[in-house]
């Protein structure tokens, strides 16, 4: 009965959700022309050979499918893969990646509504499935069911939240979570709640953002020299309110190193002119960089103003603050990815509040690639502490990081061999 009341709903709101494509694609937040094949038929021919599809929301997601992907490539030649996502960041993303890998195929997820997805089915013929995080679509997840394809939840991620909410739904969550081949989990919570829900294979080996794979661009060497005889630290994914925190730790630290510079990527570059505002009320010097612009030698605090910066600035910055963890508002939704900062080498700091990634920086914690701080005085303390050590990389520390991730990724793979023929 519950699935009549979902379909009528998406019928109901199907015209509307056209509109606010139309209006998204209008305001540039979806692809010129690709945003279609969210909301009608396309036309697309499938590959000759196997074909692997996955499925992710957005960036993040994407990232963390890339060394199962890649691995399959090499594998065998007649693996091809259709990769669906919801965002047009992460298209971006993708474009980067396999834009010349004629084995690789894109498409945006169409809505979740039976007469798209039978189109969506009569062109590609999966030969298995993959949803990856939390990505859970009712009338997609019972027509692959229908199908009789190998269906596996990848890095499957449950918050309480939405657990309680699929709980509430009685037997067309079973019917849902039982459709799954496999469900391999990103923390020990979501399995616990995928067995309540009924899903029947669930696997935990650690979450697979572990086997990320390090970007290897450093090109930004000569914007660093003007500042290399300085103390640096770097707060990176800060939102609202760090940013203000990032400043008193600032001026602790300034009263015993007055060579200290600090660094703020932001989560958000939008928020640029509302954290410079904020930081010179301090009566900093802080300077906006931009890509292509040299570090101001004089500046007290220098914000990083584009994307895709953070991998080269970890780096050359091995003391680094994650940000979305210092204030009570993150409570339930805190935490940034730290795993390319611990791959590097950095030695990380974070707040109380990192729910998204508890698991993760517990088992970071445990191995002292990471601590948690509580206070501003805590992190200038422990900065000035590491500055007078002068602390670099700990390679045994990350030797160890590396045969964890090894050991995830072996056992993810074995366990998609078993459906692979």
């Amino acid at each position: 009965m519950l699935i009549i009341f979902y379909n009528f709903f998406i019928i109901l709101f199907y015209i509307p959700y056209i509109f606010l494509i139309f209006f998204r694609r209008f305001i540039k937040k979806e692809h010129e022309k690709k945003y279609k094949e969210k909301i009608f038929t396309s036309n697309f021919k499938r590959p000759e050979g196997f074909l692997f599809w996955f499925h992710v929301a957005s960036i993040g997601e994407f990232k963390s499918i890339l060394p199962v992907i890649d691995f399959y490539l090499k594998q065998n030649t007649k693996n091809n893969f259709l990769i669906t996502t919801v965002t047009l960041s992460s298209f971006k993303e993708l474009e980067k990646k396999y834009g010349s890998n004629n084995r690789v195929y894109h498409q945006f997820l169409p809505y979740d509504f039976k007469f798209l997805i039978n189109d969506f089915f009569k062109n590609w013929r999966p030969n298995i499935v993959s949803f990856v995080d939390s990505e859970i679509w009712p009338n997609f997840i019972l027509k692959i069911k229908e199908e009789k394809l190998p269906f596996i939840l990848l890095n499957a991620r449950i918050t309480k939240k939405s657990f309680l909410r699929w709980n509430i739904l009685g037997k067309l969550s079973n019917k849902i979570f039982e459709s799954f081949s496999l469900c391999i989990s990103s923390n020990k919570d979501t399995s616990d709640y995928l067995k309540i829900l009924g899903a029947q294979n669930i696997k935990f080996f650690g979450n697979i953002k572990f086997c990320s794979v390090l970007e290897n661009k450093t090109k930004e060497t000569e914007q660093f020299k003007k500042i290399s005889n300085k103390k640096i630290w770097c707060a990176v994914s800060t939102h609202a309110g760090e940013e203000n925190f990032c400043g008193k730790v600032h001026n602790i630290i300034k009263k015993s190193e007055k060579q200290i510079v600090t660094i703020i990527i932001p989560r958000h570059i939008h928020r640029i002119e509302g954290i410079f505002s904020v930081l010179k009320d301090f009566g900093f010097n802080v300077q906006i960089k931009n890509e292509n612009e040299s570090i101001d030698s004089t500046a007290d605090i220098v914000l990083v103003n584009y994307y895709g910066a953070v991998s080269k600035y970890l780096k050359y910055f091995k003391q680094i603050f994650v940000g979305k963890s210092m204030l009570k508002k993150f409570e339930n939704t805190g935490g940034q990815n730290p795993i390319d900062a611990a791959k590097m080498g950095c030695h990380i700091y974070h707040g109380p509040y990192v729910y998204n990634f508890k698991e993760i920086y517990r088992y970071l914690d445990e191995s002292k690639l990471s601590e948690e701080i509580k206070s501003p005085e805590n992190l200038a303390n422990k900065l000035i502490e590491s500055f007078k050590l002068d602390l670099q990389s700990d390679s045994e520390k990350i030797k160890k990081l590396d045969i964890y991730s090894n050991e995830i990724f072996d056992n993810v793979i074995n366990e998609y061999n078993k459906f692979i023929k």
